[in-house]
């Protein structure tokens, strides 16, 4: 609802790049058209475009053609639109609803520039997180992807299946197994790159982080011959905020990638064990200011453009205090299904590669990104949706304040 009133918000914080502090938010605003930029008519219209070219299965390109959004390329397409980038097929139909509605929520207060008013936060990616609108719009752009993928066909027993492979058991092993410990942890942030000073500048800061532990998963192959197993693993809540067991079709769409591997199966018992700190989704190694103003270690694979990924220390949510129940869901699946040619062992930036890929390379993987948990479910239980090559294992994620 593009007329809703909104709640404020005010970060109390100031631009790096301009000097000027990010504007406040009053509460009971809506947004209003930007007359330099975008209108709210124009958001409304391009939310219905993309909804009917959801619905009806196919886009139109800016000669007025008809391009199926299919299972294989549909969501990349969709998201070119959403996102309108270089790869948008038509970019005068579809527009740019994610990026200006954030530019439209940053310019609320100050719509038409008569008062020269700074921006909020919601302008720049470094500090859009920090408004808690943030969330509720980016469920909105999630939303229309899952109405993307409720149109395509549910999984079947065969697209999930990797015949001949069953895993045993799945343990996470740390100081209390299957109990993973979260904490608040202290670290320094240098700041003598923003701030005019001689010397180092240093703020001390908190943060959360978890004990290190590792996966424990028990695999047997029957096939007679060695696999290539490609394994998935994902945590996911057991219960919403009121304490009500989820449904699994509601449920998946709160499962999160912790990590996505290749493993070798020989015929027989398997065990295969992996530390958390090797997590597909984090990125291993941050250098500081100081090391890249030196160049100290800068190589083709240390560049700006590597440092996506997410924060090892952030790879498990807080839980609680008494403890928090999680399902750590884990999967095989046959990689010489799963591989993309050409993705070698000294692919560039590959740190992250669940989140970010590898540069000049394709996704290396096959699947969707999130699958199983990217389509809609059916299946009412646990055991009427799984498969002998999943594991879906009780853990709690305790919050201790300090380690």
């Amino acid at each position: 609802n593009f007329a809703e009133e909104l709640e404020g918000y005010s970060p109390h914080l100031t631009s790096l790049i301009s000097g000027l502090n990010y504007a406040n938010r009053p509460a009971g605003l809506s947004l209003r058209d930007l007359t330099d930029f975008v209108d709210v008519q124009d958001m409304a219209r391009w939310r219905e475009r993309l909804m009917q070219a959801i619905h009806i299965g196919f886009l139109i390109d800016d000669h007025g053609n008809e391009i199926p959004l299919s299972a294989e390329h549909g969501i990349d397409m969709l998201g070119s639109l959403l996102e309108a980038s270089f790869d948008s097929r038509n970019l005068e139909y579809y527009g740019n609803l994610h990026n200006s509605g954030h530019v439209m929520m940053a310019r609320i207060h100050d719509p038409d520039g008569r008062y020269k008013e700074n921006p909020g936060v919601m302008s720049d990616t470094s500090t859009s997180l920090r408004d808690p609108i943030f969330y509720r719009y980016h469920r909105f752009i999630d939303n229309l992807f899952q109405e993307y993928k409720a149109t395509l066909p549910i999984y079947e027993k065969k697209d999930l299946d990797f015949p001949g492979v069953n895993i045993v058991n799945v343990t996470v092993n740390a100081k209390v197994p299957n109990v993973v410990n979260t904490f608040m942890k202290d670290s320094l942030l240098e700041l003598s790159h923003g701030i005019s000073m001689k010397g180092q500048v240093k703020v001390k800061y908190e943060h959360l982080s978890h004990d290190p532990f590792t996966y424990s998963i028990s695999v047997e192959n029957t096939t007679g011959g060695a696999k290539q197993a490609t394994v998935r693993i994902f945590l996911g809540p057991i219960h919403d905020e009121l304490g009500n067991r989820f449904q699994l079709n509601e449920q998946r769409r709160f499962f999160i990638e912790l990590d996505k591997f290749r493993s070798e199966l020989q015929p027989g018992k398997n065990t295969i064990t992996r530390k958390s700190s090797e997590s597909s989704v984090t990125v291993s190694r941050t250098p500081s200011f100081s090391q890249l103003q030196a160049g100290e270690g800068v190589s083709e694979d240390l560049t700006e453009y590597c440092s996506c990924g997410w924060p090892e220390h952030m790879l498990v949510p807080r839980g609680t205090h008494k403890g928090m129940d999680f399902y750590l869901f884990v999967m095989l699946t046959d990689y010489d299904q799963d591989g993309v040619n050409g993705l070698g062992g000294s692919a560039l930036c590959s740190d992250a590669v669940s989140y970010c890929g590898a540069k000049d390379q394709k996704y290396p993987d096959k699947k969707p990104m999130g699958f199983p948990f990217d389509r809609v479910i059916k299946a009412r239980t646990i055991a009427e949706f799984s498969t002998t090559n999943m594991s879906f294992t009780d853990v709690k994620v305790q919050f201790k304040e300090r380690a």
